[in-house]
């Protein structure tokens, strides 16, 4: 298989749109998260016009949710509205099926009493689940859940999370009294400009993303013909890259990673960029001071001499990526600047 993956300018959020295409003159098309509710419509027009009049007649529609935070659910949702009747898949966790019912609706008293501002956005992620649950049943698609040991397969995996990791992710950001302890709400500390470009690695080390519910996120790998590896990994840190690494996961021969957290120092380290070390980083990003991070550009700079890094935000506009380009349509689109 061959993809054209499309990296959507919905400024911080994830909306990734992957057509893949076989040898057998049969085409997928997977919709990865939406950004935020009002940039679904963009997402379905860009499927509309660029890729839905090339696909062969054989063809199957899925949407992949990485996690169910406003800026990747909510435009998703609203993609399942609109093509609902066209898709035949939904890969997506379901954290509810992992806890009791007793805490589910100790999770739902505390919200509407507004107890804690982590437990109202927690209450906020399990009603959008519920309502792909509920396009799911009314459009009649098959749901899976998006775990390392159910989607693995040649040419796209997901190998994060595994069911455990998943599951113990879950027992923390679910758990009440956790979340009134940690406020995951509030911003880091500053950090100066000058300390960022003098000394980036160690800002980057200095705290990783905490967050259970970022940590929960999927990471998919995609293997084209030519045996090539493309690393998405939505707002995923350093715990999901070295889960990864236990369970066999290895670096080599990454053609491209996506940089996790829209570009986030919390959600890598300067040991995985290294591990990683692709021929680019792709950042789908606002542009503003946390995303992407000077200190996580810098670092890759001074470290990685032969790595590119491209963003969304730097034209605003669409990043797309051909892996073979003989078997695709020409879009005729020029050719992106890196940072």
């Amino acid at each position: 298989m061959d993809f054209i993956i499309d990296f959507l300018y919905v400024g911080d959020g994830d909306a990734i749109v992957i057509w893949g295409r076989n040898p057998n003159e049969s085409d997928f098309v997977f919709f990865l998260d939406g950004g935020n509710q009002e940039n679904g419509k963009k997402v379905v027009e860009h499927y509309r016009k660029w890729i839905e009049p090339h696909l062969y007649e054989k063809r199957k529609l899925a949407f992949i949710n990485s996690h169910p935070h406003a800026d990747h659910i909510n435009g998703l949702i609203e993609i399942v509205k609109e093509l609902g009747d066209e898709i035949d898949y939904g890969i997506y966790n379901d954290p509810v099926k992992f806890i009791s019912d007793e805490l589910r609706h100790n999770i739902k008293m505390s919200a509407k009493r507004k107890e804690d501002d982590d437990i109202e956005h927690l209450y906020k992620s399990f009603k959008k689940v519920q309502e792909l649950n509920e396009l799911c049943e009314h459009h009649n698609i098959q749901k899976y859940e998006a775990l390392s040991d159910v989607i693995n397969y040649k040419q796209i995996k997901i190998v994060s999370p595994s069911r455990k990791y998943y599951n113990d992710k879950v027992q923390i950001f679910t758990n009440i009294d956790f979340l009134k302890k940690y406020d995951f709400t509030k911003s880091y500390s500053e950090v100066d400009e000058e300390s960022e470009l003098q000394k980036p690695c160690i800002i980057v080390d200095e705290k990783n993303d905490a967050s259970p519910e970022n940590l929960s996120s999927t990471v998919i790998e995609l293997i084209d013909s030519k045996n090539r590896r493309y690393l998405l990994t939505s707002d995923a840190g350093v715990e999901s890259f070295n889960d990864m690494e236990s369970n066999g996961f290895t670096t080599e021969n990454l053609t491209f990673v996506q940089l996790p957290h829209h570009g986030s120092r919390r959600n890598i380290s300067s040991t995985w960029l290294g591990k990683f070390a692709p021929k680019m980083f792709i950042v789908s990003a606002e542009g503003n001071k946390k995303h992407p991070r000077k200190a996580v550009l810098s670092c890759i700079k001074k470290n990685l001499e032969d790595t590119k890094i491209y963003s969304t935000h730097k034209n605003k506009s669409t990043l797309s990526y051909t892996t073979n380009k003989e078997i695709f349509p020409k879009r005729n689109w020029r050719s992106a600047s890196p940072l």
